[in-house]
C-alpha cells in the first residue's frame, strides 16, 4: 500500500514537472535559462543554507552527508510548490507583472540502518520561460518578430549517507539529469499574400551526475554543536541532441511550399565543477545559525561546443531559525521563525554583454501538526536581478515556497498489551 502510494506519487511529480512554468525572464534565452533553488521550503527562509545544516527534522538536500541524520525509525517525504510575482522594468517600456508557479520537489528520506541514510528525489535544475518582440509597419505590410523559449532541466536522484566515529557522516548523491530547452523565432508578415515563418531550435539533454559531500560535528556541550559542510560535485559532460528546423506557413497555419528543413546533431554540453562550504552552529530545539559559500566553475563548462560562453558564479548565503519554546502548549511558541539573506551573480551574459547580481532576503515558518513530527513550512522571499549595465532588464521577485514535510514512525514495531 504504502510503494504504491509512493509510485503513483512520483509518477505524477514527474507529470507535475513536465506542465507547469515557472518563469518569464528574458533572461533565460541565455544558457540552460535560470538555474532553480536546490533547497526545500525549511532552508529558504534561512536564507538557502545547507551545506552545515544537519537536523533529523528535515531534508536537506543540498549536502548529501546530512541524509544519515535520519532518524533510525522515521520515514520522511517532502514535497513543496512554490509560486511567485515578477515585476520586469527594461527602463524604456515600463514595468511588466508576470506570475507563474507550480510544482517544486519533492523527495524521501528513510534510514537503512543505524547511521545509514537514503534518499530519493526528484528537482528542478534549471527554468526558461519567456516571450517578448516587436512590430513594425512599412508601406502597407506589417511584421513582426517574436522570441520565444520554454523547459528546462530536472534531475532524479539517489542518496546514500553513513555517519561514523561520532563526529563524521559522508554521502553521495547520484543523479539522472535529464529535460528539453526550446528556443523559437517567428516572422510574421501582413501582406495580400500574409504567411509566418518559424525557427525553433531544441536542445535535448541527459546525463549522470555526482555529488559528494562531507559534515563534520564538534560538540560543544550536551545540547549544542557545529557542524562544518563540505560539498564537491565534479564537471560532467551530457549526452546532447540539438534540433535545427525551419517552417513557413501561409495566413491560415497551413505549410506553404516554401522550404522546410530539420537537422539533428550532437553537441558537447556539461555542467560545471561546483564547490561548497558552510558551518552551523545549533542548540537543540531553541536555535539554529549558518553560512554557505558556494562556487561553480561555469567558465571552464561546454556550451554548445564552447567554453567562456558562460562565467563563473558564487553564492552566500547566511540564515537562522529560532523556536520560542517547545514545552509550552502555545502554538506561537513552537513554531520555528526563520529569516535570512543571499547573494549571487549571473552565470550568463546577455546580448548587451552585461551580467547581472541577484540580492535577496526570506522570511520563513515551520508550523508543527498535531503529530509534533510533521510540519507545513512557508517561505516568503523577495530577490532582485541588478544588471550591471542600465540596457539591461532589471526584475524584482517576490516568491511564496509552501511544502508539507510528512514525517512518520513507519518502523516502529507496536506491542500489544
Amino acid at each position: 500500500m504504502r510503494i504504491t502510494f509512493i509510485s503513483l506519487f512520483i509518477l505524477f511529480s514527474f507529470a507535475a514537472f513536465s506542465q507547469s512554468n515557472k518563469t518569464n525572464s528574458p533572461y533565460t534565452r541565455y544558457g540552460y535559462g535560470v538555474l532553480a533553488d536546490q533547497t526545500f521550503a525549511s532552508q529558504r527562509g534561512m536564507g538557502g543554507i545547507g551545506y552545515g545544516l544537519r537536523n533529523s527534522k528535515i531534508i536537506n538536500p543540498l549536502n548529501p552527508a546530512s541524509f544519515s541524520a535520519v532518524d533510525t525509525m522515521t520515514f520522511m517525504l517532502d514535497f513543496g510548490v512554490k509560486g511567485q510575482a515578477a515585476l520586469m522594468n527594461d527602463g524604456s517600456f515600463g514595468t511588466s507583472r508576470r506570475y507563474n508557479g507550480g510544482l517544486e520537489y519533492l523527495a524521501i528520506q528513510i534510514p537503512l540502518a543505524k547511521g545509514l541514510g537514503m534518499g530519493i528525489g526528484i528537482e528542478p535544475v534549471s527554468f526558461v520561460g519567456y516571450q517578448y518582440g516587436d512590430t513594425s509597419h512599412v508601406l502597407n505590410t506589417v511584421s513582426s518578430d517574436v522570441y520565444s523559449g520554454s523547459g528546462g532541466l530536472n534531475k532524479v536522484y539517489g542518496t546514500l549517507s553513513y555517519h561514523f566515529l561520532k563526529r563524521l557522516s559522508l554521502g553521495v548523491n547520484v543523479g539522472y539529469l535529464f529535460g528539453d530547452i526550446t528556443h523559437e523565432r517567428t516572422n510574421t508578415y501582413s501582406t495580400s499574400t500574409s504567411f509566418i515563418s518559424s525557427w525553433p531550435d531544441s536542445l535535448r539533454m541527459s546525463g549522470l551526475t555526482y555529488e559528494f559531500g562531507l559534515q563534520y560535528v564538534q560538540k560543544l556541550s550536551k545540547n549544542s554543536e557545529v557542524v562544518l559542510g563540505v560539498v564537491y560535485a565534479p564537471k560532467i559532460t551530457t549526452h546532447t541532441e540539438v534540433m535545427f528546423d525551419s517552417i513557413n506557413y501561409d495566413a491560415q497555419g497551413q505549410i506553404t511550399g516554401y522550404p522546410v528543413y530539420y537537422s539533428t546533431q550532437d553537441s558537447v554540453c556539461q555542467m560545471p565543477e561546483t564547490f561548497g562550504v558552510g558551518i552551523t552552529y545549533r542548540k537543540l530545539n531553541k536555535l539554529t545559525v549558518g553560512a554557505d559559500f558556494r562556487y561553480e566553475k561555469w567558465a571552464e563548462a561546454k556550451f554548445y561546443d564552447q567554453t567562456n560562453y558562460l562565467t563563473n558564479r558564487m553564492k552566500i548565503n547566511a540564515g537562522m531559525e529560532y523556536i520560542p519554546n517547545l514545552m509550552k502548549n502555545q502554538l506561537l511558541s513552537k513554531i520555528h521563525y526563520r529569516a535570512g539573506a543571499y547573494f549571487a551573480n549571473s552565470y550568463i551574459i546577455d546580448s548587451n554583454g552585461s551580467k547581472y547580481n541577484e540580492y535577496g532576503v526570506s522570511v520563513g515558518f515551520g508550523i508543527p501538526m498535531v503529530d509534533r513530527r510533521s510540519f507545513v513550512n512557508m517561505a516568503f522571499e523577495y530577490s532582485r536581478l541588478a544588471p550591471q549595465k542600465t540596457a539591461s532588464m532589471s526584475e524584482q521577485y517576490f516568491k511564496l515556497t509552501l511544502s508539507y514535510t510528512f514525517n512518520e514512525l513507519w518502523f516502529f514495531k507496536r506491542k500489544l498489551q
